[in-house]
């Protein structure tokens, strides 16, 4: 027990690593983020998605199209204003796009404002 008191106490001395990164070539936070890929749905994709989502959410998205049809359905249920008529047509360009074998999502890395 004593040892186990310690070793925590020890712990706690240690100092702190230095809490400014180096300098670096990041953009700072507040960077625009990706945008969805051209394409015939991309104006209602950006309407029924951006409201809630970044484009990065969805564009770092693998599913297959059961998986875009259920995720749709979804997100209506939870708002997402899709008209009925472009139901299918939005699930094939998110399949398209960001289906099983999308390979192109890279995420953003930044650093903080202000520095």
């Amino acid at each position: 027990m004593v040892a186990a008191v310690a070793l925590a106490g020890a712990l706690c001395l240690r100092p702190s690593p230095d809490p400014t990164p180096p300098e670096t070539d990041l953009p700072e936070l507040g960077t625009e983020l990706g945008q969805l890929p051209p394409g015939s749905m991309k104006a209602v994709a950006d309407e029924a998605c951006l409201h809630c989502h970044s484009a990065d959410l969805i564009r770092q998205q693998r599913l297959n199209e059961k998986q875009w049809t259920a995720e749709v359905k979804k997100m209506i249920g939870w708002g997402a204003a899709v008209p009925e008529e472009k139901k299918d047509a939005l699930v094939a360009y998110l399949f398209e796009h960001f289906g099983p074998d999308n390979d192109r999502f890279r995420p953003v890395v930044a650093h903080p404002l202000g520095r």
